[in-house]
């Protein structure tokens, strides 16, 4: 009677069971089926790099690898601030080396997340621009190497601007259109901050609570003639000719005149700021020695203009220079030398971040 109570059993509930454990072993199969791989077949030499989405060619990776045998897996990130919180999360575990922005070095370095470059390592060092060493943000060097930079100005379409393009600086930002236009702003609060606070009152530290009050008043009033906040993928409004004129980095506007000679870009006499990119080394990393070889690969002369070529961001590495396109490496408004190197600032870390957020989203809800 027992048998043919389990024989029953076994004839009704088995052929479910073992349906069930197949697909649940299945679902486990592809949950982890790169874990599996990664174990069996993954490279012996592999170095995972955090970067900005635009600031690694894709090329030189591929080059690097076919040449070291060295895999290079790139993952992206699209700010500073998702860099930031990252890093802060898991202590920068899982990456070997990032690329971050000036400001951010110094909030990484001072958070204990980078680890000392040794640059007796570093190849190409000697040929690194000097006006992008010992900046504030890593006095020594000591923890990121500059590795590409750019200036922030305004793209315009010269035709509708052919009166005033000898004049055109951030009046023609801030102030009310001297036409009927309207214009793409920036969309980063700690750029917007500093652009509107250096135009007011040429500085961005020790500001008092009626200057921070300007600085809001003078942005509300702003956006009026703003079309849209955006920092990237211009093109769209520029080449439909919803807009005439954006607030621009040196890197796209380099794009757009290469697609248009429709637009011009000029770099405000008032001044104006850079942005360093930097690479640096987190601090739980074990495949330094394998870092460094990709850290000498991508700093060649080649490989910075290769950087400028396709993405648009200036090198600073000095021998790149003969190798850019004079059309761009003469012209002082991408390439600024002398007094007008001397008028761009760097954004940094004085004013705290929590007042910059605050003013912005007032500016927002105004």
């Amino acid at each position: 009677m027992n048998n043919e109570k389990i024989k029953k059993f076994e004839n009704k509930f088995l052929p479910k069971i073992t349906i069930i454990l197949f697909y649940f072993f299945l679902i486990l199969f592809f949950l982890y089926l790169s874990s599996f791989y990664n174990f069996f077949f993954k490279p012996s030499k592999v170095i995972n790099v955090f970067t900005f989405t635009d600031m690694i060619p894709r090329s030189v990776v591929s080059e690097f690898e076919k040449k070291t045998g060295i895999s290079v897996r790139l993952k992206y990130f699209d700010n500073n601030e998702e860099l930031i919180a990252k890093l802060k999360l898991d202590k920068g575990s899982g990456y070997d080396l990032i690329t971050s922005s000036d400001y951010a070095i110094e909030l990484l370095r001072k958070e204990n997340l980078l680890k000392k470059i040794d640059k007796s390592k570093i190849i190409n060092i000697q040929d690194i621009d000097s006006r992008f060493l010992n900046l504030y943000f890593d006095p020594e060097n000591n923890y990121s190497l500059p590795i590409a930079w750019s200036v922030e100005g305004i793209v315009f379409k010269k035709n509708l601007f052919k009166n005033y393009q000898n004049f055109i600086n951030w009046d023609f930002i801030f102030k009310d259109p001297i036409f009927d236009y309207k214009i793409c702003m920036l969309d980063t609060p700690r750029e917007v901050f500093y652009l509107a606070a250096n135009y007011l009152f040429n500085r961005s530290y020790d500001l008092s609570k009626e200057q921070l009050g300007f600085i809001k008043e003078i942005l509300i009033k702003q956006k009026k003639w703003v079309e849209i906040y955006m920092s990237g993928s211009l093109q769209y409004y520029l080449l439909a000719d919803i807009v005439p004129m954006a607030v621009s980095s040196s890197a796209f506007a380099k794009k757009l005149l290469e697609i248009s000679d429709d637009f011009d870009f000029i770099l405000p006499k008032q001044g104006s700021f850079f942005i360093v990119d930097n690479i640096a080394i987190p601090v739980h990393t074990n495949k330094s020695d394998l870092v460094y070889q990709f850290i000498n690969f991508l700093t060649t002369a080649q490989n910075s203009t290769l950087n400028f070529v396709e993405h648009g961001y200036n090198p600073v590495n000095k021998k790149a220079y003969s190798l850019i396109n004079k059309k761009f490496i003469e012209n002082n408004n991408f390439f600024p030398i002398g007094e007008n190197f001397k008028r761009l600032y760097l954004i940094d870390n004085k004013i705290d971040i929590k007042t910059i957020e605050d003013l912005w989203l007032s500016v927002k809800l105004a």
